[in-house]
């Protein structure tokens, strides 16, 4: 029998939601050394048409689901949604405090705001500073996390910029082919 994992999301105000990973632990080849991650894949009760930026120009695609990536060792996730033929509808990095175990396959980050969008042509859109901004000045939001996370988005637009530097403006050109992750998160 598999070992089922859990999954909580926690709101600086206090909101929060738990489900089971679809998926599991992995690890992903790095220059550094292989990298442990938890792999979680789920499907959108209903289609959503969406315009994307691809290298092709804008495209009208049906997003249907996503995959995403956790990390322990970084100050964010990584979502990649979906199509039903599995083409990337772009990706989305949520930053947060880093995955923690809270007990035994029961995992928990804690979103501090501000999310990065990714098109699939690497154009970078930084979403939600306002709240980031406003969770700061609350104080619910430590002086210290909001440099994490600052320095971990600078990392992130910095690894896009490298990608598209090495494949030209098409982000999916440089994914792991074994795991299917984006080479741009690994090097954030």
């Amino acid at each position: 029998m598999a070992t089922r994992i859990f999954y909580r999301k926690e709101k600086l105000r206090g909101a929060c939601w738990e489900y089971q990973v679809e998926g599991g632990w992995i690890a992903v080849p790095t220059d550094d050394g292989p990298r442990r991650l938890l792999h979680h894949r789920f499907a959108f009760y209903r289609a959503r048409e969406v315009e994307v930026r691809t290298p092709n120009g804008t495209e009208r695609l049906s997003r249907t689901g996503a995959e995403q990536w956790f990390f322990p060792d970084r100050w964010f996730s990584l979502l990649r949604f979906t199509t039903s033929d599995d083409r990337t509808v772009g990706y989305y990095v949520n930053f947060s405090r880093p995955l923690i175990e809270l007990r035994e396959n029961y995992y928990r980050d804690l979103d501090l705001e501000l999310d990065l969008w990714i098109e699939p042509d690497g154009t970078a859109t930084e979403l939600d500073r306002d709240e980031f901004v406003a969770e700061l000045a609350s104080e619910r939001l430590t002086h210290e996390w909001a440099t994490a996370v600052d320095e971990a988005c600078a990392k992130v637009a910095r690894a896009v910029e490298m990608s598209l530097s090495e494949v030209g403006p098409d982000i999916e050109q440089d994914r792991d082919p074994a795991t299917g992750i984006p080479r741009f998160i690994l090097r954030a």
